[in-house]
């Protein structure tokens, strides 16, 4: 049996976007393979036929996205086939193709003049999609060519992780028609779409205008196809404003769908987060709007759409759908990644499943969907609701870890000493001696509010692979465990700092073969910051790597794209003038000139969620004070480098990692 290498990453295939046909009985989805000959992502589209549990690949091109079943043997979906799909220099368009499911080639259906985002049939011929518009962007060809040299920002936030500059950029909200060539804009002009679902002659949408900076709170909101009115449901309306309203009423809207109420009537159902809440919490609840007003359907207080992190997933896909008078919805719950059912008030689980759901559609007899498992790759698996059981259909991933090594999530949970449950695991090397002695590396999660689960995780094989016990555990702060639990604020490298350090000291008394002189840390996002805080704060690790970290609380309010909220939201309300020695003690480069630990920082240039200034802050803060340390910058990434940069990238980047921590916990050199 093999080791798992880095660069099986080119091997694994990719799954997402599982959409139902009108009967249920056949679902299309989109399969993503690594081209590493043209450094992106190869495209295709599926079918899965449930009657017979027949799947087939239906496209071959390589560049298809967007599925859109138009009827029950017809699939629309995007994909660029020749120099005359490609947009031109400052033009934008994309190109749709149908394709019968009964034979044929697909053929050209119709281009529309946006990078579209998200397509959902409203009838025959017309469609609503969002796109991204530009309201900077000159009329005038001559003005457009100077355009291009210059950026006028006006805004919070003024750049978006890989997208560059966006002040005065927006997701709005059009209805195309095919037969007519055009494209009507439903939304305003400083509105800013989230996202949105057909609701039988209705556009239901979320989202909010703004000014000068992006708001907390949004709004959820109707556009009457026939009439072309607008009406706001509930939040804020699209002045910014909440329309009337007590500033009790004032919500971030999340995911929704449109279904029926108890008594047959039209309701919209989301998932929403009151702002500035007295009590502090920020998952969210459940809301139903019917009749013109708003009501509590079930209290919940965990994330709705969120699911178990990883680095071996790719694309979207359906993760919320009111049916009737049920909504179902992914939620992480501990560790794993659950499809959850609300009715009447009450919410569980649809069923146990020992992974990871990414996303999911309902389908004849149950559901089908995106799962992932501790020692396996994406598959599609089918739930049947006669029955209570689920199975797997297909096995698309299964020569990519064949005749691998999977080191199995060895479970090391604990209880901290404030006597909370911490969970935690431990993947072994092959052939693990616990007579021999072996260098370990604990990896930390970012968020914070997100989580490990019992899913295959390449970056761990690959250091398991490489001789190392690797640690993963998640501490105080993180998802699946309710408001509490994942209550950070004004506590960051506190108590998440305790609870990492007291699983480290849990592991090595745990498996005593572990050598405490040859321990690592790394961590990317919310793990870099606590990689930089750990190396500040104590000597016991002997190698780190930090990547796409923030370190300096005070800088990164105005470099990043959320640090004017999120910064904010974290540190309790202060900013840099209300209390900045409160957020400089806070920062993992106030402590720096004690470190010791020898780091290597790894960034993505183009990453403005944690900018390249907060990384290179702690670069130059070990350089200054004598301690070995390296950054390695990726040029045209950004934050999603480690699940969706370039092949080479990715392979890069655990080659590094790879090497530094070879360096000094097996001393084999660089």
């Amino acid at each position: 049996m093999e080791n798992i290498k880095i660069s099986d990453l080119g091997d694994y295939r990719y799954l997402s976007e599982i959409t139902a046909s009108p009967s249920g009985k056949k679902a299309a989805f989109v399969v993503k393979k690594a081209d590493t000959k043209n450094q992106g992502y190869d495209s295709w589209i599926y079918i899965v036929d449930f009657r017979g549990e027949e799947v087939r690949k239906l496209t071959s091109f390589g560049a298809e996205s967007h599925i859109l079943f138009e009827d029950e043997d017809t699939v629309l979906f995007s994909s660029q086939r020749g120099d005359e799909d490609k947009a031109k220099d400052l033009e934008e368009k994309t190109v749709f193709y149908r394709i019968s499911l009964k034979g044929g080639e697909a053929e050209r259906a119709f281009e529309v003049p946006y990078t579209v985002e998200v397509i959902k049939k409203i009838s025959s011929g017309r469609y609503g999609f969002l796109a991204t518009v530009d309201l900077n962007r000159p009329e005038d060809q001559e003005e457009l060519e100077e355009y291009k040299d210059y950026h006028t920002l006006e805004e919070l936030p003024y750049w978006a992780n890989g997208a560059y500059f966006v002040s005065r950029f927006r997701s709005a909200l059009f209805i195309f028609d095919e037969d007519k060539g055009t494209c009507e804009k439903v939304t305003e002009p400083l509105f800013a779409a989230d996202g949105f679902e057909v609701w039988e002659d209705k556009l239901v949408y979320t989202g909010a205008s703004y000014d000068r900076i992006l708001p907390k709170g949004n709004g959820l909101f109707c556009y009457d196809i026939n009439t072309g009115n607008r009406s706001r449901l509930a939040g804020q309306d699209e002045g910014g404003d909440l329309g009337g309203q007590e500033r009790s009423q004032a919500m971030r809207v999340g995911l929704f769908g449109c279904g029926k109420g108890n008594g047959g009537e039209p309701q919209v159902i989301f998932a929403g987060v009151p702002i500035d809440p007295p009590d502090g919490r920020r998952n969210p609840d459940f809301y139903a709007w019917s009749e013109g007003a708003v009501k509590k359907a079930a209290d919940y207080g965990y994330t709705v759409g969120s699911t178990p992190t990883g680095d071996t997933f790719l694309g979207g896909g359906r993760r919320f759908l009111a049916e009737g008078e049920k909504t179902y919805f992914v939620s992480t719950r501990r560790s794993k990644g659950k499809i959850c059912v609300m009715s009447e008030g009450e919410i569980e689980e649809l069923f146990d499943f020992h992974g990871a759901v990414d996303c999911f559609d309902r389908v004849d007899g149950g559901f089908a969907f995106v799962g992932r498992t501790e020692n396996s790759l994406q598959e599609i698996y089918f739930y049947d609701e006669e029955n209570g059981q689920c199975r797997q259909i297909t096995y698309l991933n299964r020569q990519a870890l064949a005749g691998k090594y999977v080191g199995a999530m060895e479970y090391a949970g604990f209880v901290n000493s404030d006597g909370v449950e911490i969970d935690g695991w431990v993947i072994l090397p092959k052939d693990y001696d616990p007579a021999g002695t072996y260098p370990a590396i604990l990896d930390i999660h970012g968020g914070p509010r997100v989580a490990y689960g019992n899913v295959f995780f390449h970056e761990a094989q690959v250091f398991a692979a490489a001789g190392y016990v690797v640690m993963m555990c998640n501490p105080r702060g993180g998802d699946g465990r309710g408001d509490e639990f994942a209550d950070l604020r004004e506590r960051y490298g506190t108590i998440d700092y305790e609870d990492l350090m007291e699983f480290t000291d849990h592991v090595c008394r745990l498996y005593p073969a572990v050598d405490p002189k040859r321990l690592g840390v790394t961590g990317g996002s919310y793990g870099g910051f606590m990689t930089n805080w750990i190396i500040g704060h104590t000597d016991r690790f002997a190698a780190a790597v930090s990547q796409r970290s923030f370190s300096n609380f005070l800088s990164d309010f105005g470099c990043s794209e959320i640090g004017f909220s999120f910064d904010v939201e974290e540190n309790g309300g202060k900013t840099p003038w209300t209390d900045h020695e409160a957020l400089w003690k806070r920062s993992p480069v106030a402590h720096a000139c004690r470190a010791k630990t020898p780091t290597l920082f790894i960034h993505s240039l183009k990453d403005y969620n944690c900018p390249l200034s907060e990384g290179m802050q702690m670069f130059a803060a070990l350089k200054y004070f004598g301690v070995p340390s390296k950054a390695f910058l990726f040029e045209g990434e950004n934050h999603e480098l480690s699940r969706s940069g370039k092949p080479l990238h990715r392979i890069r980047r655990l080659k590094e990692m790879l090497g530094w921590f070879d360096h000094y916990l097996k001393e084999t050199g660089l």
